[in-house]
């Protein structure tokens, strides 16, 4: 997601919005910010995992469901 900033020059740049996640438990884990932020880099840098929680597959649902093909199939 991009947003146009303007500046003081008067000319507009690209901007990448940050999203903002409420913090959850996941596993027994509270997650937080900067916990999305990495999953979320991992997940795009990682081919595909050989297992997930329950709770991660839902987390992954909801947040990210275009990397639901990095994910094993449902057992």
């Amino acid at each position: 997601m991009r947003k146009l900033k303007s500046t003081n020059s008067g000319n507009t740049e690209n901007v990448k919005s940050k999203r903002i996640f409420a913090p959850r438990i996941i596993s027994d884990h509270i997650m937080v910010q900067e916990d999305f932020e990495r999953l979320h880099k991992f997940l795009l840098e990682t081919e595909g995992l050989s297992e997930v929680s329950d709770d991660m597959r839902k987390l992954v649902e909801e947040e990210w469901p275009d990397l639901l093909h990095k994910l094993p199939p449902k057992v």
